[in-house]
């Protein structure tokens, strides 16, 4: 739970937290280095054992915590300081209660029977990747299924993530000619939740909106996004920002506004990390 402590950035308000949690704590670097200051101390109160060991075992708690936390659709900073990207298999949900439920047992059967604690944990791990392949060749089928149904010849137009507050439920998104298309597969029924009109990239108000900070945001905080123009009577403009990775009670959760003048300049930013909350505005 170590690298976890950056849970702290959230009293500087959730935008930090959101922007900083699982970034360069959770990289390879930090989590070596956790590991070898954890495997140190832990060395010094219990020096009966080598300190390579302790060290190993250390490096191993460590890097499956950052492995696992790249399961989930928030995904980890893993190769900071050389890439801010998050990385993300969109494999589960935050907390997956199989994974979970796995854990916990084996956690328990340790406690009570610690004869057999290396096998219950190796039993954990086995049962858990037996259960992530399942739902990766799941996954697979749904992504080609969907190909078929909506005509589209590239399967990399089609992105299937978890969803949210639902483990075994998939969402996914169908990168179309004309339009995005947002939905969501329940008892292998798909059913399109909201449609998004295709990004114009030869849009001035957009390509501004596009180098701001509020697009730097989302590029980190998002491997899928998508931006929508809309015009006032005044002419003047609205770029609106949506994270299409956390959908809840019929829209997205994270979204945010750029806000344009007559003249295509950006005047302000304001990001929302939470739906019919007051949002964030960006400094500029």
């Amino acid at each position: 739970m170590l690298p976890d402590l950056d849970i702290i950035a959230h009293v500087k308000g959730r935008l930090n937290y959101l922007l900083n949690h699982r970034g360069a704590s959770h990289s390879l670097i930090a989590l070596t280095t956790s590991a070898l200051g954890l495997s140190s101390a832990l060395y010094f109160l219990f020096p009966t054992t080598s300190w390579s060991t302790v060290f190993i075992w250390t490096l191993i708690g460590t890097m499956s915590h950052g492995i696992f936390d790249l399961l989930n659709s928030y995904g980890a900073e893993l190769l900071w300081p050389f890439s801010k990207k998050k990385i993300t298999l969109d494999m589960i949900m935050l907390t997956d209660p199989v994974v979970l439920g796995l854990v916990f047992l084996s956690l328990i059967t340790s406690l009570i029977k610690p004869e057999i604690a290396r096998t219950s944990s190796l039993s954990a791990i086995l049962l858990s990747a037996v259960y992530l392949g399942l739902r990766y060749l799941g996954k697979l089928e749904i992504r080609d299924r969907l190909a078929n149904a909506y005509n589209l010849e590239d399967k990399e137009h089609v992105k299937i993530i978890p969803a949210m507050y639902h483990p075994f439920t998939w969402n996914f998104l169908l990168f179309q000619k004309e339009q995005v298309s947002f939905g969501t597969i329940r008892h292998q029924v798909p059913a399109i939740c909201r449609v998004l009109p295709k990004v114009n990239g030869d849009n001035p108000s957009v390509a501004n909106a596009l180098e701001g900070n509020l697009a730097e945001i989302f590029n980190q905080f998002t491997p899928y996004y998508h931006v929508i123009a809309h015009y006032k009577d005044n002419e003047e403009c609205v770029v609106e920002f949506l994270d299409l990775r956390y959908w809840a009670k019929g829209d997205f959760i994270y979204t945010g506004n750029v806000y344009l003048t007559l003249e295509g300049e950006i005047s302000h930013e304001i990001f929302h990390p939470l739906p019919n909350q007051k949002g964030v505005q960006l400094s500029y």
